[in-house]
């Protein structure tokens, strides 16, 4: 299970942050608002978060596709204190419409936070999941 999630991830992490790179950065204010959004969703994506996407990307991809069965849940615990370091941050200091509001050049306005959120529950899942699953070896006579 955990290495099936790592590889979903995957997949969504890369789409999101070589999508960001489309999108534009947020620290660019048009008619009072950030840049950095898909449509009407305000995302203020920066080349930063971008970056930080495609780090958690290759993090899953690691775990999904590379590390055993049995270490999988070694990265993926991993990458999901980090999406919940994400969270706290992102509801303790949410963004403005303007995007005046970042911390590390990172933005965090609503639709991202859940993101986070909803990812880094289900990482450390997943994560948990995989470590409780783990066969006890007996200890030799």
């Amino acid at each position: 299970m955990a290495r099936t999630y790592a590889q979903f991830a995957a997949l969504v992490f890369l789409v999101v942050g070589a999508g960001g790179f489309l999108v534009g950065d947020a620290s660019h204010v048009v008619n009072g608002t950030a840049t950095g959004n898909f449509g009407s969703v305000s995302l203020h994506l920066t080349y930063t978060r971008d970056v930080l996407d495609l780090l958690l990307a290759a993090v899953f991809a690691y775990a999904g596709f590379v590390a055993s069965p049995r270490d999988a849940w070694i990265p993926l615990l991993g990458a999901g204190a980090v999406l919940l370091l994400l969270v706290v941050l992102g509801f303790l200091h949410a963004d403005t419409t303007s995007g005046g509001n970042a911390v590390a050049s990172l933005h965090f306005p609503p639709a991202m936070n859940v993101f986070d959120l909803i990812a880094a529950v289900i990482t450390l899942l997943c994560a948990l999941g995989a470590l409780a699953e783990e066969p006890t070896t007996a200890a030799p006579r």
